[in-house]
């Protein structure tokens, strides 16, 4: 086969000189016409209704006379916006480990058997979990926590067990001294 590749040598691209210096201006559907379509009868068969569409006449598809004959869109009213509170969630990925995360389904199949909520979520533990700890921050003393150090290490592996003891801690000591308040 001797097949040459791309397009054929017949073929030609013809834009016209208002198109190509300035921004491509593309119709909207709302630009269109809104014309109902005329209605014609046809045989009707017992039980179904039967309506042909008339179809559109094509538009020009060239340049200056299709930007021409496009209509302006009309301004229209503004609806007044219902009223109402739009709450967003944001969210964050909080990564575990298997053990971390058997801890997790430990401890909410533990609040969901013994209170009188069953269906309570991760969300809901995390936030109660975060909300304990924010409370006792003032007491929150992690400046003795050594640094994680790199992967694998036993300071890497030390590290949340620090920050355990460090969080426990003030949630105790502020407990307390609401306590005595």
């Amino acid at each position: 086969m001797d097949r040459k590749r791309g397009l054929p040598e017949s073929f030609s691209l013809d834009v016209p000189e208002s198109a190509i210096h300035r921004p491509v201006e593309l119709g909207d559907y709302l630009d269109e016409e809104n014309t109902p379509p005329a209605k014609k009868r046809t045989r009707e068969e017992p039980g179904r209704n039967v309506v042909e569409m008339q179809m559109k006449e094509r538009r020009e598809e060239r340049g200056e006379a299709l930007s021409r004959s496009t209509p302006q869109p009309q301004p229209r009213k503004a609806l007044p916006k219902p009223r109402r509170l739009t709450t967003t969630v944001l969210r964050k990925q909080v990564n575990m480990n298997p053990e971390t995360l058997q801890m997790v389904d430990e401890l909410l199949e533990y609040v969901r058997t013994y209170s009188p909520q069953r269906d309570i979520r991760a969300s809901e533990l995390f936030h109660a979990l975060v909300l304990s700890l924010h409370e006792s921050r003032a007491e929150l003393d992690v400046s003795e926590i050594p640094p994680r150090g790199r992967w694998g290490t036993p300071t890497a592996q030390a590290f949340p067990v620090g920050l355990k003891n460090a969080f426990r801690k003030a949630i105790v000591e502020d407990y307390y001294r609401k306590l005595q308040e």
